[in-house]
Protein backbone atom coordinates (compact mmCIF):
# COMPACT_ATOMS: atom_id res chain seq x y z
CA UNK A 1 0.00 0.00 0.00
CA UNK A 2 2.81 2.04 0.55
CA UNK A 3 4.52 1.51 -2.48
CA UNK A 4 1.42 2.02 -3.94
CA UNK A 5 1.20 5.59 -2.73
CA UNK A 6 4.81 6.75 -3.12
CA UNK A 7 4.18 5.57 -6.85
CA UNK A 8 1.32 8.07 -7.12
CA UNK A 9 3.07 10.71 -5.19
CA UNK A 10 5.94 10.89 -7.73
CA UNK A 11 3.87 10.50 -10.94
CA UNK A 12 1.87 14.00 -9.69
CA UNK A 13 5.32 15.25 -9.39
CA UNK A 14 6.99 14.00 -12.79
CA UNK A 15 3.57 15.20 -14.75
CA UNK A 16 4.26 18.90 -14.80
CA UNK A 17 8.09 18.47 -14.85
CA UNK A 18 7.56 16.52 -18.01
CA UNK A 19 4.96 18.99 -19.23
CA UNK A 20 7.18 22.15 -19.01
CA UNK A 21 8.78 23.22 -22.35
CA UNK A 22 5.53 21.38 -24.29
CA UNK A 23 2.64 22.70 -26.26
CA UNK A 24 -0.31 21.91 -23.88
CA UNK A 25 -2.80 24.02 -25.38
CA UNK A 26 -3.21 24.83 -29.31
CA UNK A 27 -5.67 26.02 -32.04
CA UNK A 28 -4.95 25.99 -35.55
CA UNK A 29 -6.51 25.46 -39.15
CA UNK A 30 -5.82 22.67 -42.25
CA UNK A 31 -6.74 22.39 -45.83
CA UNK A 32 -6.28 19.95 -48.44
CA UNK A 33 -7.40 17.19 -50.39
CA UNK A 34 -9.35 13.67 -50.32
CA UNK A 35 -7.54 11.63 -53.07
CA UNK A 36 -8.41 7.81 -53.92
CA UNK A 37 -12.24 8.74 -52.46
CA UNK A 38 -13.59 5.32 -53.18
CA UNK A 39 -17.21 4.11 -51.75
CA UNK A 40 -18.71 1.31 -53.35
CA UNK A 41 -21.92 2.71 -52.58
CA UNK A 42 -21.84 5.37 -54.46
CA UNK A 43 -22.31 4.73 -58.42
CA UNK A 44 -22.67 7.95 -61.06
CA UNK A 45 -23.91 7.64 -64.63
CA UNK A 46 -20.88 7.23 -67.00
CA UNK A 47 -18.21 9.98 -67.23
CA UNK A 48 -19.77 11.50 -64.02
CA UNK A 49 -17.66 10.12 -60.81
CA UNK A 50 -16.86 11.45 -57.55
CA UNK A 51 -12.89 10.46 -56.30
CA UNK A 52 -11.90 13.84 -54.65
CA UNK A 53 -12.64 16.09 -51.98
CA UNK A 54 -12.11 19.58 -51.22
CA UNK A 55 -11.19 19.88 -47.47
CA UNK A 56 -10.99 22.78 -44.84
CA UNK A 57 -11.20 23.12 -41.27
CA UNK A 58 -9.94 23.53 -37.81
CA UNK A 59 -8.31 21.73 -35.35
CA UNK A 60 -7.82 21.87 -31.34
CA UNK A 61 -4.89 20.52 -29.58
CA UNK A 62 -4.19 19.35 -25.91
CA UNK A 63 -0.69 18.76 -25.30
CA UNK A 64 1.38 18.39 -22.20
CA UNK A 65 3.15 14.86 -22.70
CA UNK A 66 6.64 14.54 -23.75
CA UNK A 67 5.49 12.51 -26.57
CA UNK A 68 1.57 12.32 -27.28
CA UNK A 69 -1.05 14.82 -28.52
CA UNK A 70 -4.73 14.33 -28.32
CA UNK A 71 -6.13 16.50 -31.47
CA UNK A 72 -10.05 17.38 -31.62
CA UNK A 73 -10.59 18.10 -34.86
CA UNK A 74 -13.51 19.45 -37.32
CA UNK A 75 -13.59 19.16 -41.48
CA UNK A 76 -15.78 20.08 -43.98
CA UNK A 77 -15.07 18.02 -47.05
CA UNK A 78 -17.00 18.69 -50.71
CA UNK A 79 -17.17 18.16 -53.90
CA UNK A 80 -19.64 18.80 -56.81
CA UNK A 81 -18.83 17.59 -60.22
CA UNK A 82 -21.21 18.26 -63.16
CA UNK A 83 -21.89 17.16 -66.78
CA UNK A 84 -23.78 18.27 -70.38
CA UNK A 85 -25.20 15.90 -72.79
CA UNK A 86 -27.06 16.82 -75.41
CA UNK A 87 -27.57 20.60 -73.63
CA UNK A 88 -29.29 18.47 -70.68
CA UNK A 89 -27.29 19.10 -67.19
CA UNK A 90 -26.40 16.10 -64.48
CA UNK A 91 -24.93 17.05 -60.99
CA UNK A 92 -23.78 15.36 -58.17
CA UNK A 93 -22.27 16.56 -54.84
CA UNK A 94 -21.07 14.80 -51.99
CA UNK A 95 -20.88 16.54 -48.52
CA UNK A 96 -18.92 15.21 -45.54
CA UNK A 97 -18.53 16.62 -42.39
CA UNK A 98 -16.44 14.93 -40.48
CA UNK A 99 -15.84 15.42 -36.35
CA UNK A 100 -12.79 13.54 -35.60
CA UNK A 101 -10.57 12.50 -32.32
CA UNK A 102 -6.92 11.95 -33.20
CA UNK A 103 -3.97 10.83 -31.02
CA UNK A 104 -0.29 11.90 -32.38
CA UNK A 105 3.31 9.91 -31.00
CA UNK A 106 5.75 12.28 -31.59
CA UNK A 107 9.17 12.19 -32.59
CA UNK A 108 10.52 14.96 -31.07
CA UNK A 109 13.68 16.32 -32.49
CA UNK A 110 15.55 20.13 -33.02
CA UNK A 111 12.45 22.17 -35.11
CA UNK A 112 11.06 19.22 -37.09
CA UNK A 113 8.73 16.85 -35.07
CA UNK A 114 7.90 13.73 -37.32
CA UNK A 115 4.84 12.15 -35.90
CA UNK A 116 2.31 8.95 -36.38
CA UNK A 117 -1.10 8.10 -35.11
CA UNK A 118 -4.66 7.05 -36.10
CA UNK A 119 -8.49 8.50 -34.86
CA UNK A 120 -12.58 7.77 -34.94
CA UNK A 121 -14.29 9.78 -36.36
CA UNK A 122 -18.09 10.92 -37.17
CA UNK A 123 -18.70 11.40 -40.83
CA UNK A 124 -21.82 12.97 -41.31
CA UNK A 125 -22.75 12.59 -45.45
CA UNK A 126 -25.10 14.38 -47.48
CA UNK A 127 -25.47 13.29 -50.99
CA UNK A 128 -27.52 15.89 -53.93
CA UNK A 129 -28.04 13.65 -57.59
CA UNK A 130 -30.17 16.13 -60.07
CA UNK A 131 -30.70 14.86 -63.42
CA UNK A 132 -32.66 16.09 -66.24
CA UNK A 133 -31.71 13.20 -68.11
CA UNK A 134 -33.54 9.72 -67.04
CA UNK A 135 -30.05 7.52 -67.73
CA UNK A 136 -30.12 3.82 -68.07
CA UNK A 137 -29.86 1.61 -64.71
CA UNK A 138 -29.32 -1.72 -65.38
CA UNK A 139 -28.94 -3.45 -61.94
CA UNK A 140 -28.92 -0.65 -59.90
CA UNK A 141 -25.67 0.91 -61.51
CA UNK A 142 -26.82 4.45 -60.50
CA UNK A 143 -26.74 4.41 -56.76
CA UNK A 144 -27.20 7.51 -54.24
CA UNK A 145 -26.49 6.33 -50.64
CA UNK A 146 -29.30 7.54 -48.03
CA UNK A 147 -27.58 10.37 -45.76
CA UNK A 148 -26.63 9.74 -42.62
CA UNK A 149 -23.71 9.65 -40.07
CA UNK A 150 -20.94 7.34 -40.48
CA UNK A 151 -18.33 5.95 -37.87
CA UNK A 152 -14.95 5.92 -39.51
CA UNK A 153 -11.27 5.31 -38.65
CA UNK A 154 -8.17 6.59 -40.40
CA UNK A 155 -4.25 6.08 -39.36
CA UNK A 156 -2.13 9.50 -39.76
CA UNK A 157 1.26 10.50 -40.64
CA UNK A 158 3.36 14.00 -40.60
CA UNK A 159 5.67 16.37 -39.95
CA UNK A 160 5.46 19.49 -37.81
CA UNK A 161 7.67 22.35 -38.06
CA UNK A 162 8.18 24.70 -35.22
CA UNK A 163 10.59 26.81 -33.77
CA UNK A 164 10.93 27.62 -29.55
CA UNK A 165 10.48 31.26 -29.75
CA UNK A 166 7.44 31.33 -32.15
CA UNK A 167 4.58 30.29 -31.26
CA UNK A 168 3.10 29.17 -34.71
CA UNK A 169 3.84 25.43 -35.51
CA UNK A 170 3.23 24.29 -39.57
CA UNK A 171 2.17 20.67 -40.63
CA UNK A 172 2.22 18.75 -43.28
CA UNK A 173 0.47 15.21 -42.71
CA UNK A 174 -1.31 12.23 -44.66
CA UNK A 175 -4.08 9.94 -44.21
CA UNK A 176 -5.57 6.67 -44.96
CA UNK A 177 -9.48 5.99 -44.14
CA UNK A 178 -12.19 3.76 -43.92
CA UNK A 179 -15.88 4.82 -43.43
CA UNK A 180 -18.30 1.90 -42.66
CA UNK A 181 -21.17 1.84 -44.90
CA UNK A 182 -24.31 -0.19 -44.74
CA UNK A 183 -22.89 -3.04 -46.77
CA UNK A 184 -19.15 -2.41 -47.78
CA UNK A 185 -17.23 0.64 -46.46
CA UNK A 186 -15.35 3.59 -48.30
CA UNK A 187 -11.73 3.93 -48.72
CA UNK A 188 -9.51 7.46 -48.85
CA UNK A 189 -6.51 8.72 -49.14
CA UNK A 190 -5.88 12.30 -47.73
CA UNK A 191 -3.22 15.31 -47.76
CA UNK A 192 -2.97 17.59 -45.60
CA UNK A 193 -1.63 21.34 -44.34
CA UNK A 194 -2.09 24.06 -41.79
CA UNK A 195 -0.98 25.69 -38.68
CA UNK A 196 -1.55 25.57 -35.17
CA UNK A 197 -1.11 28.79 -32.78
CA UNK A 198 0.68 27.35 -29.86
CA UNK A 199 -1.10 29.37 -26.88
CA UNK A 200 0.08 27.65 -24.02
Amino acid sequence: MKKTFMIAVLAVMLVPHYADGQTRFGIGVRGGIVADYDNPEFSLPHKLDIDQLTVVGGHVQFGGFPTFTLELAVESRTHTEKMTFLGAKTSAEVQDLMIAANLKYLFRIPVITPYIGGGIASHNLNYEYNSAVEWPNPEGAIHIPDDGSRFGVHGIAGVALGFAASPIELFIEGRIGRIEGDEESAKYKAVYGGVTLRLL
